[in-house]
Parts: structure tokens; sequence; C-alpha cells
């Protein structure tokens, strides 16, 4: 069996490189670099980027430079897409990422996926210049007049947010109509006191969902009350939910016979403070959240609200747009037609005193 010369190797090792978008937000290196980085000589690293000059994968700049070659993409039908999100230990932010990996691998195009710490963090700028696409996830700390202009002239589409009032196309993960629904199921289950727990560092999109609850007391003409403890930025609000909902049992602060969570996590928080005092959840008292994550099905109880929509239709107008040499067209939010709520064990009809 023929052995397998280094510089070969080497070029299998920059064009996987350049195949998965690892120099969209990071300049190829030089010769010597790339010789450093696979441990062979100069001359082996000069030979693979020879090879890969001549097969059209790169191209050499004026300067001297390293780039890839501009008709690489077209050739293997790619467009890369980035998708920025929140340097976050979170079960949610990792459905998400797989559901936009599955959408764009159905559409032959390529993910890359990149974490950023703060908005001031430069890896923004550099993916939203480079990437033939990105979504990103917002942080819950508000975005400047600096970061979002580069974004404004990018192909950028927030995903999870609303900035489509900042000229940003946008999808709104749950629309108004239905975080109503969530509300609604409590009130079908002859509840007149529902509360709203919140641990989420706060953001529009947290205070969007406060508002809704606010505005559904208001019309229903039933009685609600906030408990607000946000945790910081990047924070679980699992043990905030947990910490806040022990003191107001303990304490008989709330007269509520159902609770609504903003987030998921929060919902655990308050789930289990109740079981540890002995308090029924979905029987003595109904705890739900506005949107829930995978593990809501199998826990005991299971936890009502809404579950992921199907993104299909929404991401592939984004898809298309990154693909086109064109401004975006039509209505700048996006968001999926039909809700998906799960009415788990969480929630019960309102407990008749004996």
């Amino acid at each position: 069996m023929a052995q397998v010369r280094k510089y070969t190797q080497v070029m299998s090792v920059i064009e996987r490189r350049v195949r998965e978008g690892d120099y969209l937000l990071h300049d190829i290196p030089g010769e010597r670099r790339i010789a450093e980085e696979t441990g062979v000589s100069y001359m082996t690293a000069r030979r693979a980027v020879i090879e890969l000059l001549d097969k059209k994968v790169l191209i050499r700049r004026n300067n001297g430079s390293l780039d890839i070659h501009p008709g690489y993409n077209k050739r293997n039908m790619q467009t890369k897409v980035v998708l920025l999100y929140p340097a976050y230990a979170s079960p949610y932010l990792v459905l998400l990422r797989q559901l936009v990996s599955a959408a764009l691998e159905k559409r032959g195009l390529t993910l890359r996926p990149v974490q950023f710490v703060h908005w001031d963090d430069p890896i923004i700028v550099d993916a939203v210049s480079n990437a033939g696409g990105v979504l990103i996830i917002p942080s819950a700390d508000s975005i400047s007049a600096r970061i979002l202009e580069p974004i404004r002239q990018s192909k950028v589409v927030a995903l999870d947010a609303d900035f489509s009032g900042d000229g940003v196309p946008s999808i709104r993960l749950f629309p108004d109509r239905h975080v109503r629904m969530v509300f609604d199921h409590l009130a079908e289950l002859g509840h007149t006191r529902v509360d709203c727990i919140n641990t989420q560092c706060r953001n529009p999109e947290i205070d969007r969902r406060i508002d809704l609850w606010h505005e559904w007391l208001e019309a229903r003409d039933i009685q609600g009350r906030l408990w607000d403890y946000p945790a910081p930025s990047y924070a679980d609000p699992t043990p905030y939910a947990h910490e806040m909902m022990c003191r107001l049992i303990d304490q008989k602060r709330t007269a509520a016979t159902a609770f609504v969570c903003t987030t998921f996590p929060a919902a655990l928080g308050a789930v289990r403070s109740h079981w540890e005092r002995g308090i029924r959840v979905g029987a003595d008292v109904s705890v739900c959240a506005i949107n829930i994550e995978p593990p809501a099905r199998y826990y005991c109880p299971s936890i009502s609200g809404l579950d992921m929509p199907d993104l299909s239709g929404v991401l592939t107008k984004c898809f298309r747009w990154f693909g086109q040499d064109k401004p975006w067209r039509g209505n700048a939010l996006l968001e999926p037609a039909q809700p998906v709520f799960f009415a788990g064990e969480s929630t019960g009809p309102l407990a008749v005193p004996a």
C-alpha cells in the first residue's frame, strides 16, 4: 500500500477547515504557521499550499496572504451560515442549534456555530462581515448602536428576538397569540388568581411575556401578582426560582392557585419548592411555563407550556435570502403559524376545598 505523502495530509487538513468554515472568522495562516500547526516542515507546508492554489481552493492576495478562492463555495454549492449564540450552558440554546443545523442540512448548507460572551466581543463583527449569512440569538444585555450598524448592513437574522424595528429581519418563536394560549389554559381550568414568576435576566422578550400576562389579567378580570427575581446574566435561573418560591410558601405571601413562569427553568425551581413542602403540583396548585424544553415531558409531574414550534418555513425564507444578492423583502418579523401547546401534569383543575 502506497504511503500517503505528508503534503497531501496537510492539504486535507486545510481543505477540511475551509469546508467547515474555520476560516470564516480567522485569517488563513501562512506556510510557516501551517507547518507548526500540522507538525511538518516548511517545505512540506509550502507544497500543500501550492497544490491548493492550483486546485483553486485558495488564492494568494497581492500582499502575499492566503484566502479562500471566490469560486470554491460556488463549486461546492455551499453557503456558510454562522449561528452566533451566547456562551451559556443552556439546553434551550442546544435545542435551537440542533434545529438550525437540521434545517440547513436539508438544503445542503453548512453551519458554523460560534459563541460570544458579550455584545462588544470582536467575534460578532468578524462573523457578520465574513459569513454568507448569520443567525444570531441575542444575549440578555442591551445591544449597542455601534454593533447594531454592522448587523443591519449584513445578512443577519435575529433568532428568538425581535430586532425588526431596528431594520434586522427577526424570528419570534412564540407569537403573542400563542403565549395567550398558556394563560387561557389556566383560566379554562378554573383558576382566578394567576401569579407570574420570573427569574430570567430581564430582556425585551421577557418584558414582552410579562406585559402580555398583565394585559391578559385585565382582559379576563383575573387577579395576579408578579414575583420578579432576575438572575444575573449567564446565571442559571432555576435556583433563583426555587429560593424565591420557598420564601413565598413559607411566609404565606401568595394566595395564587396557579403560577405561570416566564421560562422553563423558573418552572422547574417552582415545582421543586412545592414538592419539598408536600404541596401537590397539578392537584393543590398549578405551575406552567410559557415555553418548555424537551425534558419537560419526562419530569414528574410533566410541565405544561408551549413546545418548540415548526421553524422550517421561517428558516427556509432566511436561507433563501442568504443565497441571494438582494435586500430583505416583506415583513421583517417572521413567526411560526401553528402553536404547539403541551398540557402536562403540572396543571390541573382548581382544587375545591372539602
